[in-house]
């Protein structure tokens, strides 16, 4: 075997470090170019990890706004519901007061009616039950207490006249006959007395009922119904005639 010459051995080894170096240069540009990427991919996860995070943050402020104003629709539902409430009971306390609603309790009734005979020569309209001797019933059972009235199931309200229409009686402008039932809700001694306190109304009960024959009872009840008023509350006044 030829010894290698020194001019060969020499191009070998250039040859043997060039591919080394290239190896070398191959091996440090990867690794640099995965050290970029993973440096890029890192960068990439913390923007989108702060940008979550950020996203987190709003949207747990958004959570607590909407908290707020929940707690305040809250309050403020409950306060209208309450003004609601204390609307509605303001409603049908006016409602009970107009007498626009039943009215059920213990009370009295009393009968009116006319006399049976009338007597050759006397006048007959001593023997019969007018306007004012039922007026006088209800005003003396009003003044006892009585939480509501009704004649014949017409209810007395503010606006109710009783009136005589020949030979019957006009109660909230219905036309009733005799007997008259007056019915009175209330405490029933508390009426009894306030009937027997009125001067005209006693009377009733006493001398008209002895000297003309009238006929007149009370009743003590336990369980008595005075309807509501069925009509109009509007007060209708007389207005004068214009062109003649």
């Amino acid at each position: 075997m030829e010894p290698i010459k020194p001019v060969k051995y020499r191009i070998s080894l250039v040859v043997v470090f060039a591919v080394l170096g290239l190896m070398v240069a191959v091996a440090f540009n990867t690794t640099t170019l995965a050290s970029a990427d993973q440096s890029g991919r890192t960068g990439d996860l913390a923007a989108v990890v702060s940008d979550m995070e950020a996203q987190r943050e709003g949207l747990t402020t958004k959570v607590t706004e909407l908290r707020a104003e929940l707690e305040t629709l809250e309050r403020t539902a409950a306060e209208e519901a309450g003004q609601r409430e204390s609307f509605n009971a303001d409603v049908e306390g006016t409602r009970e007061a107009a007498g626009l609603t039943d009215v059920t309790g213990p009370g009295v009734i009393v009968t009116l009616s006319d006399a049976k005979i009338v007597p050759p020569g006397e006048d007959a309209n001593r023997y019969i039950i007018h306007d004012f001797d039922i007026t006088a019933i209800v005003n003396a059972l009003v003044a006892g207490g009585a939480e509501a009235v009704d004649v014949n199931g017409q209810r007395i309200v503010a606006t109710t006249a009783i009136r005589c229409a020949g030979t019957t009686v006009l109660v909230n402008q219905t036309r009733l006959g005799a007997p008259y039932v007056v019915t009175a809700i209330g405490d029933a001694n508390r009426l009894t007395t306030a009937l027997e306190s009125d001067l005209v109304a006693s009377e009733l009960f006493g001398a008209y009922r002895v000297q003309y024959g009238l006929e007149v009872r009370l009743d003590k009840r336990s369980g008595l119904t005075v309807p509501a008023f069925a009509g109009v509350l509007l007060p209708r006044y007389a207005t004068p005639v214009v062109g003649e």
